[in-house]
């Protein structure tokens, strides 16, 4: 079912959780299916292997980035990816699942926390709404999945607390959402971020199967010369000539 080897299984309350390694170059997490929720390059950890995880990151090109909140971990892939490519930027990363956080850890190379990278084992609702620090982020990543009983991925959006992300953003800081499906109009927060983000909204398709919405509280760059493209790439290893030509005003 999974395409590779069976190399650790558990589960908890939420379901099982699975990791499988293919053909040993690369690592899968899994949520009791066949989708992979996070992958990992064995010969290189820190490059970013999944099409979506890549877009999400787009806005590195527009802004200088400083401080980055992640609500959903999965094995870890954007965190370390931003912790080795990006040192000066700081991580916080909420996680419901225990489980997942230990499997990330062991298998997936997760960093150690430090005083560059917080983690954090909670739901992102309850972190959401605690949250008590003046800390305002350049960059805050949705990207929340769960399994259903009948082993159907399931989109957990923060749609009660779109105004939360708002106010967490800085001046021109970017949030990032990522939808399954290629319909950014039945993502169930749309209309909410919408109207807290005043139209401000982009969208990347990935393959007809996810969509990357993009929100800013500031203008997000109409063009970007090749040159200034190319250079990035090369000293963040991410595609971001691809994912410029498919952004897409909403």
């Amino acid at each position: 079912m999974y395409g590779g080897e069976l190399i650790y299984q558990t589960k908890d309350k939420y379901g099982s959780i699975e990791v499988v390694d293919h053909q040993q170059a690369i690592r899968s997490l899994h949520f009791g299916n066949k989708t992979q929720q996070s992958a990992m390059l064995l010969a290189n950890p820190y490059v970013l292997i999944h099409k979506y995880a890549q877009a999400m990151l787009l806005p590195t090109c527009f802004i200088k980035l400083k401080n980055v909140l992640i609500l959903g971990l999965g094995a870890g892939s954007l965190v370390k990816h931003l912790y080795n490519y990006f040192p000066d930027v700081n991580i916080v990363a909420v996680e419901l699942r225990e489980k997942v956080i230990e499997l990330a850890s062991e298998y997936f190379l997760l960093p150690d926390t430090d005083d560059r990278f917080s983690l954090f084992n909670q739901s992102a609702s309850e972190w959401l709404l605690n949250h008590e620090s003046t800390t305002k982020y350049d960059l805050i990543i949705v990207d929340m999945f769960l399994t259903s009983e009948s082993a159907k991925d399931i989109c957990i959006d923060p749609k009660d607390h779109i105004a939360i992300i708002h106010n967490l953003l800085s001046e021109n800081g970017i949030a990032t959402f990522n939808h399954l499906g290629n319909n950014v109009y039945s993502y169930s927060s749309y209309h909410d971020i919408s109207s807290a983000f005043s139209h401000n909204l982009f969208s990347i398709d990935i393959e007809s199967t996810n969509t990357i919405l993009l929100a800013s509280r500031g203008l997000i760059r109409s063009e970007c010369s090749r040159e200034y493209l190319d250079n990035l790439e090369k000293d963040y290893v991410l595609p971001y000539t691809n994912y410029f030509n498919k952004l897409i005003r909403v």
